[in-house]
C-alpha cells in the first residue's frame, strides 16, 4: 500500500512538473510571435503557401531544396486563423512544443528525473526556440525524427498503443483518403453549393472508412501494426520535408552497429540492457507476421510520401522530383553557404555551451557503463549528426537542430544519472548543474528571441531581416491610406533584393516586383535598393517623388522607400539630403 501511495505521488510530482515545462515551452514559442520580420526564406515560404492558400495549387520543385509538407500543415492554420504571419509561424511552434512532450514520453529510458530536465533543455534552449518561431521547414524535420524514434522505442518495449497513438493514425489515415477529393474536380460542378454538398458526402464517407480501418488494426495482435504504421508514415514526412533525413536515417543504422560492436568489445557492457533485437523478434510470432509488418510498413510510406510530393496526386511530376532533389541538393552541398568544419562548435558554445559539456558527460557515462542502449544510441544520434554535419562544407545554424535535439536528450540522461548517483556530491551536483544550465540557455533564449533577434552577431540570427523594415511596411500602409486607395495602391518596388516584402504586400493588388529601374510617375510608392541605384534612382524619379526614409533589410542591403510628392508628408527629404546625411 505504502508502494503504491508513493507511486501515486511521484506521479503526481511528474505531471504538474511536466505541465509546467509544456507551459513554459509554450510561452516561448508562442508570445509575441509576430516580433522579428520574417526572413527571407519564410518569405519565400510564404509565396508558395500564398499560392495554395488563394489557388489550391502548389507543385513541388526539386531545385527548392525543401519538400511540401510544410505547405500543407501551414495551409491547415491558415484556413482557420486567415493567411497572416502568426497562422503560419504557429503551425511551426506548435511541433516545437510536441516535440518537448514526446520527449517527456522517454521517462522509461531517461527516468523521471532525465526525461523533465531533457524535456526542460528543449523548451527553453535559444536554437530550439528560435527556429520554432520560424516559418521553416526545420522544426517539423526534427519533429518527424523524434516521432519515428519514439514510436520505434515503443514498438520493441512492447508498449501497449494508447489513445495518443490511435488517434495519430486515425489522422494519418485520414490525410492519407483526402485525394479522394479530387473527384469534387473531375465532376466540374459550377454550384458552389453543390461542391459543397459533395465534398461533405465524400469526407464523411471518408471517415466512415478510416474508422473501419481503424478497427481492424486496433483490433489486429492488440495493436500490433499501430507503431509500425506511426513509423513508416514518420519516415515518410521526414523525406518529404527535407531531402537531407538521408543523413539522419544513415546516422542512425550505423549508431545501431556501433552499439553492437562496442557490446562485443567493451567488457564493461552490461547483459541486461533494453531495447535488444531479440526483444524486436519476439514482437512477431511468425515470419509470416513479420513479412506482413514490413509490407504494410512499405505500403504506408509509399503512399504517405506519394501523397505530399504529387500534392495529393494532383501533380504525379512531383514524385520524380522527389528522386531529383538529391542531385541539386549534392550541388549546393559543397558550393553554398560554405563554413569551416569547427563552425557549429563554435556557433552552439556561443549559446548553448551547457548542452555541449552536459550532452558529452551523457555520452561518456553511457558508453563506459554501457547499461543502457537507448543512452548510447542517443549519443551517437547526437555525435554523429554533428560530425556528419561538421563534414558538409554546406553550414546553415538551423541545421544544428538536427543534432541539438539528441544532445538535449542526452544532458537529461546525465543529469538523471548524476542525480541517482550513490555518492552525495554527485546528487547535489546534478541539480546545481541542471539549475545553472536551465537558467543560462532561459536567458540566452529571451535575449535572442525578444531583444536582440536581428543581431548578427549572434549564431542563429543569419542575415535575418532587420528590425526596421517593419517600419518601412507601416509607412508603406499609412501612405496607402493616405491615398485614398488603400490596398489598390500601386507600389513599384524596382529594388532587386525584396524578399519577404512580397507576404507583406500579399494584399496590394498593384504591388509590382520588377527587380530593375522602370518608369513610374503614376505610382504612389517606389522602393529601390540603396547604394546599387542611386544614380539611377535620382535621375528617374527625382521630379515626382520624396524619401521617406532609408530601412535596413538585412546586412549589406538597404531599402529606399519613395512617396508620390502630392501624397508626401512635410518631413520626407530628397535624394540630396538623403545621401547626405546618411
Amino acid at each position: 500500500m505504502k508502494f503504491v501511495k508513493t507511486k501515486i505521488l511521484q506521479d503526481s510530482k511528474f505531471f504538474i512538473a511536466s505541465v509546467l515545462i509544456v507551459f513554459v515551452a509554450t510561452l516561448f514559442r508562442f508570445y509575441d510571435l509576430t516580433l522579428k520580420p520574417l526572413h527571407h526564406d519564410e518569405g519565400v515560404n510564404g509565396y508558395f503557401l500564398t499560392e495554395l492558400f488563394n489557388q489550391g495549387v502548389y507543385k513541388y520543385d526539386p531545385s527548392n531544396y525543401h519538400g511540401p509538407t510544410l505547405y500543407y500543415i501551414a495551409l491547415v492554420f491558415t484556413k482557420l486563423l486567415g493567411l497572416e504571419t502568426f497562422a503560419v509561424r504557429a503551425s511551426v511552434a506548435i511541433f516545437g512544443v510536441l516535440m518537448v512532450i514526446l520527449v517527456l514520453a522517454l521517462k522509461n529510458h531517461l527516468g523521471n528525473i532525465g526525461s523533465l530536465s531533457a524535456a526542460a533543455f528543449v523548451a527553453v534552449t535559444p536554437g530550439m526556440v528560435y527556429i520554432s518561431r520560424y516559418f521553416i521547414h526545420e522544426i517539423f524535420f526534427v519533429f518527424c525524427s523524434l516521432g519515428f524514434f519514439t514510436v520505434f522505442v515503443f514498438f520493441i518495449e512492447n508498449r501497449k498503443p494508447g489513445y495518443i497513438a490511435i488517434l495519430t493514425l486515425a489522422l494519418i489515415l485520414f490525410v492519407c483518403f483526402l485525394p479522394s477529393l479530387n473527384v469534387v474536380r473531375l465532376l466540374q460542378l459550377d454550384n458552389d453549393f453543390a461542391v459543397f454538398i459533395v465534398k461533405v458526402i465524400i469526407l464523411a464517407l471518408g471517415s466512415i472508412l478510416v474508422y473501419l480501418l481503424l478497427r481492424i488494426i486496433v483490433t489486429y495482435k492488440d495493436g500490433l501494426l499501430i507503431y509500425p504504421m506511426i513509423g513508416s508514415a514518420f519516415i515518410a514526412l521526414f523525406f518529404a520535408t527535407k531531402e537531407t533525413a538521408f543523413i539522419t536515417i544513415g546516422t542512425m543504422i550505423i549508431a545501431v552497429f556501433c552499439i553492437w560492436l562496442w557490446e562485443k568489445l567493451y567488457k564493461g557492457a552490461s547483459s541486461k540492457t533494453s531495447l535488444t533485437f531479440d526483444g524486436l523478434k519476439e514482437r512477431f510470432s511468425s515470419k509470416r507476421e513479420l513479412l506482413l509488418t514490413l509490407t504494410i510498413c512499405l505500403i504506408t510510406f509509399t503512399y504517405v510520401a506519394a501523397v505530399f510530393f504529387s500534392s495529393f496526386f494532383t501533380y504525379p511530376r512531383g514524385i520524380i522530383g522527389a528522386f531529383e532533389a538529391y542531385s541539386f541538393w549534392t550541388k549546393t552541398g559543397i558550393k553554398d553557404h560554405i563554413g569551416r568544419f569547427t563552425l557549429y562548435l563554435e556557433w552552439l558554445w556561443k549559446l548553448e555551451y551547457p548542452l555541449v559539456l552536459l550532452s558529452l558527460l551523457g555520452i561518456l557515462i553511457a558508453f563506459f557503463r554501457a547499461k543502457s542502449r537507448f543512452a548510447m544510441f542517443v549519443g551517437l544520434w547526437a555525435f554523429g549528426l554533428f560530425l556528419a554535419y561538421s563534414l558538409i562544407p554546406y553550414k546553415t545554424p538551423w541545421l544544428m537542430l538536427s543534432f541539438l535535439l539528441p544532445m538535449c536528450i542526452a544532458s537529461g540522461y546525465s543529469i538523471n544519472e548524476m542525480a541517482f548517483s550513490q555518492r552525495k556530491i554527485l546528487k547535489f551536483l546534478a541539480f546545481v548543474l541542471l539549475f545553472l544550465s536551465l537558467a543560462i540557455l532561459s536567458y540566452n533564449s529571451y535575449d535572442l528571441n525578444f531583444r536582440r533577434y536581428d543581431d548578427d552577431s549572434l549564431p542563429y540570427v543569419y542575415a535575418h531581416t532587420r528590425r526596421s523594415f517593419l517600419q518601412m511596411v507601416e509607412k508603406i500602409h499609412y501612405y496607402a491610406e493616405k491615398s485614398g486607395r488603400s490596398k489598390s495602391a500601386t507600389i513599384q518596388i524596382v529594388s532587386p533584393e525584396y524578399w519577404p516584402l512580397p507576404w507583406y504586400l500579399k494584399q496590394y493588388d498593384h504591388a509590382n516586383f520588377y527587380g530593375r529601374i522602370v518608369d513610374a510617375k503614376e505610382a504612389e510608392m517606389i522602393i529601390a535598393e540603396k547604394g546599387k541605384q542611386d544614380l539611377e534612382t535620382f535621375r528617374k524619379y527625382r521630379t515626382n517623388y520624396r524619401i521617406v526614409d532609408v530601412y535596413s533589410l538585412r546586412p549589406g542591403v538597404d531599402l529606399v522607400l519613395l512617396v508620390r510628392k502630392d501624397l508626401a508628408d512635410e518631413d520626407t527629404k530628397s535624394y540630396e539630403e538623403i545621401i547626405r546625411i546618411k
